[in-house]
């Protein structure tokens, strides 16, 4: 019975599905930004509102650097 794919087949399509769903995840973490800073907006809490924005903000960039380090790697 042959296969369909081979080891290198399959692994560049492995890499361009885990590229695609780091860039699916990047997509959320900007919505996630921005209905933080909507909710801020409405909200008007100091110290809750300075705490979500960051970790969002942080979700944000961890998720670029995720995306960067995979492009690397991969």
């Amino acid at each position: 019975m042959p296969f369909l794919f081979d080891a290198a087949q399959f692994n560049l399509i492995l890499k361009i599905a885990i590229l695609v769903f780091l860039i699916l995840y990047i997509i959320f973490s900007i919505i996630v930004l921005t209905q933080v800073r909507l909710m801020n907006n409405i909200l008007k809490q100091s110290f809750a509102s300075t705490v979500l924005a960051a970790i969002a903000l942080g979700n944000l960039i961890l998720a670029l650097s995720l995306f960067l380090t995979a492009l690397v790697i991969l």
